[in-house]
């Protein structure tokens, strides 16, 4: 598999969307500022989330698995097709779903901005102004233990969750059906692990507590296979594994999470340059251009806070 990481897998898929996002506000602003109508809006909606090809997602999956099975088994895998097992993966309809209904409520915001009074009155400062409102969360993001909803994510963030989710299930379901009844197994540490999963790493474990560890009812939360999990599950053979240090592995953690975050804000502010510049902003596009130059700073300033050039070469999945 030219690509093992889960990391970079999926942070691949969150860019991607981000950038379906941002050509999405282009377009909003555009049609506004040229006052076309709610038809050609969604005819040109659709040319950009149209072209969606998703079997990518599950391709990436089935390679990744036979990257797994290739890794447990040292030899390559007859068949490669998806391996079901204990753990359940989330159906790609559930990414088709937000998409779908992204478009949907961009439509709906499309066609309130057209008929405002604010915009046929003052078209240039209800654009300039509206830039700087618009947002892309539009899905809820409920808590498993209580049921209330914590926050509302952009589809890029919801969709990548996803793709980790199942990305990492396939892999446990590949090396627990790869493994004999009295196999041990364990998860290695990997950099930019989160504290939580890193508690469970370096652990030797039967097959029954490898299961237990993560629980097959899906009401229990736990901390592996959360989300954001990126843990893989492997072979034990006898080897001594080494004592994790807690507190540098938070400190990476949090440095990889605030890097990603602002990678993909930059994207976004771009996007508001060229918006901005299209509507002649000027000022706007000066302010944007300042905030930008600060995302380059921090991301610097993060990078050369990790010990090791490998580290700050694995921190950022691509480079802008």
């Amino acid at each position: 598999m030219k690509n093992s990481s889960i990391a970079d897998l999926v942070f691949e898929v969150n860019y991607n969307y981000v950038l379906l996002q941002n050509k999405t506000k282009e377009l909003f602003f555009k049609c506004l500022d040229e006052g076309k109508d709610l038809n050609y809006f969604k005819a040109e909606l659709k040319k950009i989330w149209g072209k969606i090809d998703y079997s990518y997602l599950e391709e990436q999956i089935i390679e990744y698995q036979a990257y797994i099975y290739e890794k447990n088994l040292h030899k390559e895998k007859p068949v490669k097709e998806l391996t079901k097992g204990i753990f359940k993966l989330a159906p790609l309809l559930l990414i088709m779903k937000t998409d779908k209904k992204f478009q949907k409520v961009k439509t709906k915001e499309y066609t309130t901005s057209l008929n405002s009074y604010a915009y046929k009155t003052d078209k240039e400062e209800y654009l300039k102004l509206k830039v700087k409102r618009y947002d892309n969360q539009i899905v809820p993001y409920y808590s498993k233990s209580t049921g209330e909803l914590i926050r509302y994510v952009q589809p890029s963030t919801y969709n990548s969750m996803i793709h980790n989710t199942n990305l990492t299930r396939s892999g446990w379901n590949e090396t627990l059906n790869d493994g004999d009844e009295n196999q041990l197994f364990y998860i290695p540490f990997h950099n930019f692990s989160c504290p939580h999963c890193a508690e469970h790493q370096n652990k030797v474990m039967t097959k029954k507590e490898a299961i237990d560890l993560v629980g097959v009812d899906e009401e229990i939360e736990g901390d592996i296979l959360h989300p954001n999990c990126k843990c893989e599950l492997t072979f034990y053979s006898g080897k001594k594994l080494g004592q994790l240090e807690m507190g540098k592995i938070e400190e990476q953690y949090h440095i990889r999470q605030k890097v990603n975050t602002l990678t993909l804000r930059k994207e976004e502010v771009l996007s508001d340059m060229r918006i901005q510049k299209r509507l002649g902003n000027q000022d706007e596009v000066d302010k944007l251009n300042q905030t930008r130059n600060r995302i380059n700073k921090e991301i610097r300033e993060l990078k050369e806070a990790l010990p090791t050039t490998e580290l700050q070469k694995q921190v950022v999945a691509i480079n802008r």
